[in-house]
């Protein structure tokens, strides 16, 4: 039994040796190989994870933000613009980059940025973000009293894309004295007709009648959709200009009639407002009547005056002025028509207007004048009129006009016989820049007995 535990503790001793020396042996070429394998996915996936979209997107706004930081604001926006080429709908990029523009003091292109973010994302904010740029703008201008028609123009943008923005409306309701006092104040001509004028700055007036009617009619467009008691105030502000007085191109004042009336029908109506009108509708009146007799002159038919100077349609008008009966036309001795534009005048909440004369614009194609003065010969009332034709290459000078008076005056006839009768004068005269006059008066024009005398013997027989 002996032999045969110590066989058996042998074989156990000898199977004990042989585990342990297994157990030494370590396999380094293997663990190698898991080693390397383990940091190669590390590094790839560290180079898949830095090229993800989102995380070049992170690192490039980050990277502005520290650019901003240090007031580097091109390289900033260089940042942000490389993080929304790689996600346009980046919010922060374009915030970020709108921000970095407004520190450089350009607002343009930082609402560009802000407009194309809104169109990228729909992002609310971002939009706010653009109508806040352009409301602080507006703010600026009017407090460096550079307000004008193109800034009513923008806030008004603001509030097409919110019809609810309490602050726009309050800054264009802000706008109106400002815009008026600022840019178009001092010069009758500067508002609606900027081809005739500049602003107090000496540039050519931007406030054409085409834009101021495009933004009232935009006020009343959004007021449609979105009614308040508000933008009513300010369409009924706008649809007047801040002026005591200014001139309108004639061929815009069908146009104004129309815009008032569309107004009128949300505002409603005011003596003011009556007035205005008023003055349009009596001017289209009144070039009504002169239409024809202006078509003759232009092609110098100035004999066709001595019908027109006794027509009923004339004396009518006349007979206003002469009698001081109501009329919205200023009532004046020599009353000017005239076809280019009318000068409308405020007094005490009031309008009155008249034609530009003359000399108010040497450029014009022709002014008749109508003479309102009374003077009678034998109780009989004379009827007079003059035309100034258009100048020569619109110079004032040499300057031509012609007077026709239908009156009741005494003509040789036949043998020296004095007869009183009912006949039509005209008188021609030129005036030259140097102050001469020539001058020819023709007696019984048009009559048998037409008889013609030049200045020299006019004077020579006043002065015998």
């Amino acid at each position: 039994m002996s032999y045969g535990r110590n066989r058996s503790s042998y074989r156990g001793t000898n199977r004990y040796r042989g585990r342990r020396r297994r157990r030494k042996r370590f396999d380094f070429k293997r663990f190698g190989i898991i080693a390397l394998s383990l940091v190669v996915l590390l590094v790839a996936g560290y180079g898949i994870y830095a090229n993800l979209p989102k995380v070049k997107v992170s690192k490039a706004i980050a990277e502005g933000n520290k650019y901003s930081q240090n007031a580097e604001y091109e390289a900033a926006i260089d940042s942000y613009n490389e993080a929304i080429k790689i996600d346009s709908k980046s919010v922060t990029a374009y915030s970020n980059m709108a921000g970095a523009y407004l520190s450089i003091e350009d607002p343009e292109s930082a609402k560009k940025v802000l407009y194309d973010g809104w169109r990228n994302t729909d992002n609310e904010g971002l939009l706010d973000n653009y109508h806040a740029v352009i409301l602080n703008e507006a703010v600026d201008k009017m407090n460096d009293k550079a307000a004008d028609i193109t800034m009513v123009d923008s806030m008004l943008t603001v509030l097409e894309e919110d019809n609810d923005n309490m602050d726009a409306v309050k800054l264009i309701d802000s706008a109106y004295k400002r815009c008026f006092e600022d840019s178009y104040a001092g010069d009758i001509n500067v508002l609606f007709r900027p081809e005739f004028s500049k602003n107090k700055e000496g540039n050519a007036s931007d406030c054409s009648f085409e834009e101021y009617s495009s933004v009232l009619k935009r006020m009343i467009a959004v007021y449609k959709v979105a009614p308040s008691e508000e933008l009513k105030k300010v369409i009924r502000e706008y649809v007047i200009p801040l002026s005591s007085s200014f001139t309108l191109n004639l061929s815009d004042v069908p146009a104004y009639k129309e815009l008032m009336e569309n107004a009128a029908a949300i505002t409603g109506s005011d003596e003011e407002i009556e007035s205005f009108e008023a003055c349009l509708d009596d001017s289209i009146r009144v070039q009504g009547i002169f239409a024809d007799i202006f078509a003759q002159l232009d092609v110098g038919n100035v004999d066709e005056l001595r019908d027109f100077v006794v027509s009923d349609d004339y004396l009518e008008l006349r007979d206003v002025f002469l009698k001081n009966q109501y009329t919205p036309q200023e009532n004046t001795v020599y009353v000017p028509i005239s076809r280019e534009a009318v000068i409308l005048n405020n007094h005490d909440g009031k309008w009155s207007y008249r034609f530009l004369s003359f000399e108010e614009n040497p450029t014009t194609s022709g002014v008749i004048t109508v003479w309102a003065n009374f003077f009678e010969d034998d109780g009989v009332q004379r009827n007079s009129i003059s035309y100034e034709p258009a100048s020569i290459e619109d110079n004032m000078y040499p300057h031509t006009k012609y007077s026709v008076t239908y009156l009741y005056s005494y003509i040789t006839s036949g043998n020296s016989t004095r007869v009183a009768k009912m006949n039509y004068r005209l008188d021609t005269t030129i005036e030259r820049q140097d102050g001469t006059v020539d001058e020819t008066i023709v007696g019984d024009w048009g009559g048998p007995n037409e008889w013609e005398m030049d200045i020299d013997t006019i004077e020579s027989r006043i002065r015998a």
